[in-house]
């Protein structure tokens, strides 16, 4: 007959189970942003902050770019435009509504923290943080540089390093640490003492 202690007993023993190796899984909510689509994220916070201090609509745009982070003038452009402004060729005959827009990128910049476990037997995580830097200026006969300083900060897989990276920018990599010593060391020994445990637990619960 089966009787209701013994339902309990295992009920117990299989959250024994889940509770212990809960550990070394690590559910992904969201996916990751690579690191070229918070570069371009920040080049949007930029051009907000340009966008304030303009007061024509029509705009002239010289970039000081290089070809290093070239590929960044057209979202400059482009998002411009999504604030209304109307962006002027060179060849484009104007009146004396329209201002000029300076704009330079010195750096782009990713760095990763240092790598720990995502939780006891987890996957490994490290910090990422993500820097774009540079100056602008707004005239019409004179020019006043300023300077933009964005950062974005978050933890990341390192598993999804590759993935997050772009090999065509190298701005967008940076180097991976190194596995902690003692991580290597001791963490095969755990994920056998707790599987041990489990079932140490396991039948001792079952023979009561």
């Amino acid at each position: 007959m089966f009787y209701l202690k013994d339902y309990i007993k295992i009920k117990i023993s299989g959250f024994l189970f889940l509770l212990i190796f809960s550990f070394s899984f690590t559910l992904t909510v969201a996916q990751t942003k690579t690191n070229l689509e918070i570069f371009y994220g920040l080049v949007d916070s930029s051009v907000a902050k340009i966008n304030q201090s303009i007061s024509s609509n029509n705009l002239k745009i010289v970039f000081s770019t290089g070809d290093y982070y070239s590929l960044f003038q057209n979202q400059v452009i482009a998002d411009f435009v999504r604030h209304g402004r109307t962006i002027l060729s060179d060849s484009t005959k104007t009146s004396s509504d329209f201002e000029a827009i300076h704009y330079s990128i010195d750096n782009a910049s990713v760095n990763y923290g240092d790598m720990e476990r995502n939780g006891l037997l987890g996957d490994f995580v490290m910090q990422r943080k993500i820097e774009l830097s540079g100056s602008y200026s707004i005239s019409k006969e004179t020019i006043n540089s300023k300077r933009f300083d964005f950062a974005y900060t978050d933890t990341v897989s390192v598993d999804d390093a590759k993935a997050i990276e772009n090999p065509s920018f190298p701005f967008t990599q940076a180097e991976v640490p190194s596995e902690p010593f003692f991580s290597g060391l001791f963490e095969p020994a755990i994920a056998i003492g707790s599987a041990a445990l489990a079932v140490i637990l396991f039948f001792t619960i079952r023979s009561k």
